[in-house]
């Protein structure tokens, strides 16, 4: 997932625009749109990083379903086959993203 933020870059010291590339809930990688710097996280840390990302996750998702269908039960029951299948297409883009060579 992409998305922007203001930031100040480390390289050209501009205060703006940065794209920043979440996987899962961890921040990939930042690009300064005035210069083009880069900044990611090595490979390796960011694998184990989302590795333990994504074991909290799946243990938690139990938790998360019955506190949604208890909420908002309606949402919950028209939602859920779209969202469980959406699901593991949602996992292989992330994986993808961490995985890809730089």
């Amino acid at each position: 997932m992409s998305s922007t933020s203001d930031l100040t870059c480390v390289a050209c010291g501009q205060e703006c625009e940065h794209e920043l590339v979440i996987v899962g809930r961890l921040l990939q990688s930042t690009r300064c749109t005035a210069c083009g710097h880069v900044v990611r996280h090595e490979q390796r840390d960011l694998m184990s990083a989302y590795l333990r990302d994504l074991e909290h996750r799946l243990l938690t998702k139990p938790q998360r379903l019955v506190r949604r269908a208890v909420s908002e039960p309606l949402t919950f029951l028209l939602g859920l086959p779209g969202a469980v299948l959406r699901q593991p297409g949602k996992i292989v883009e992330e994986l993808k993203t961490v995985l890809r060579p730089r």
